[in-house]
Formats: structure tokens, sequence, C-alpha cells
């Protein structure tokens, strides 16, 4: 505990006191989530926070929820809905370009981590010697890696809050482009 209260400390520490740049942002949204591999979609809600470096560059870290649903094409449970959740943690670097007035552009890409938990209702049966065993199976929690890429528009107001669109894709390791998210923007400089 001392070593996290030291850490901590220093931390604070480094961030300058007297600056009148604001060099935190908290941005989040709730949009629309689609799997680009199955075009299965759903809600999203996201969370993000990112400090400002001298070089202009942010690091940014953010948490996000999406479910998608579906018909499910096999199996005793055939035609019926299901669902996945996707828990998303990303870091990413990101820097705002000015366009005209207080529009910006602000392109970013970090990496990912995702829990996925998946309801797949099956039921199975396996003759073993003559002896019938009934198998169920209903979720499946798996974990993947991988990039994401992301484009915000806003337009910022005398106040520091900024309105915008967010897009949002992520590279999954192995797989390749999977989700989509389109969703507003609504974030805060201080």
């Amino acid at each position: 505990m001392k070593y996290f209260i030291a850490f901590i400390l220093v931390v604070i520490s480094y961030f300058p006191g007297n600056s009148q740049e604001k060099k935190f942002t908290i941005r989040t949204g709730a949009g629309y989530y689609a799997d680009m591999m199955a075009w299965y979609d759903g809600p999203v809600i996201w969370l993000e926070g990112g400090y400002k470096f001298n070089t202009g560059f942010y690091l940014n870290g953010r948490v996000s929820v999406a479910s998608v649903d579906w018909t499910m094409s096999e199996g005793v449970f055939a035609g019926y809905r299901t669902m996945a959740v996707r828990q998303m943690a990303d870091l990413t670097f990101s820097r705002p370009i000015k366009l005209k007035g207080n529009n910006f552009l602000e392109p970013g890409m970090g990496f990912k981590l995702k829990r996925e938990n998946n309801f797949y209702p099956d039921v199975s049966f396996q003759d073993i010697n003559g002896e019938v065993y009934l198998y169920t199976k209903y979720s499946q929690i798996f974990y993947e890696i991988g990039f994401n890429i992301y484009l915000d528009y806003y337009y910022q107001f005398s106040s520091n809050f900024y309105l915008g669109l967010r897009t949002d894709t992520n590279i999954i390791w192995a797989v390749g482009f999977e989700g989509l998210t389109i969703s507003p923007l609504f974030g805060f400089r201080f």
C-alpha cells in the first residue's frame, strides 16, 4: 500500500499545477455497434479519459460495453434469439487537428483487450458404451487482443465542452476487422 501511495504522489507532483492549458479530457457516448464479421448489431456505451502531453498528443484510456443479438441457425435451439456481451478496454493515442473555427478532427489508434461472453444454449446427447449422456452448454467466455482505430469530429464551445461524432473500428488479432461503433460524442477539457 505504501508503494501505491508513493506512486500516486509522484504522479500528482509530475503534473504542472499552474498551467493554464487544458491537459485533461473526458468523453463519453452511447450509440450503435455492429459485428462486421456477421453483421449482428446492438447498442454500445463508452467512457474515455485522456491526458495531453507537451507534444500535443493525448494518451487515452477507454472502457466500453456492447451487446449484440442474433437468431441461432443450428442445434436444438435453432430459430431462437441469443446475444453476446462485449466488454472492451482500450489504450489509445490521439491528436486533435483544428479545421476551421472551433471544429476539430481527432484521429486516434491504440490497443484493445476484449472480453466476450457468448450465450449459446445447446443440448447434445452422446452414447458411450450403451449409456446415453446429456450435455448442456449455456455460455462461453473468451478474451481477444487487437488494435483500435477511430476518428472523432467535434465542435468545441468556449466553455471547453465539446459535442460531436465518433466512428471507431477494431482489428482483432488473427480475425481482422471486427467491430464498428458509430456514436455521438460528448466531452469536456479541464
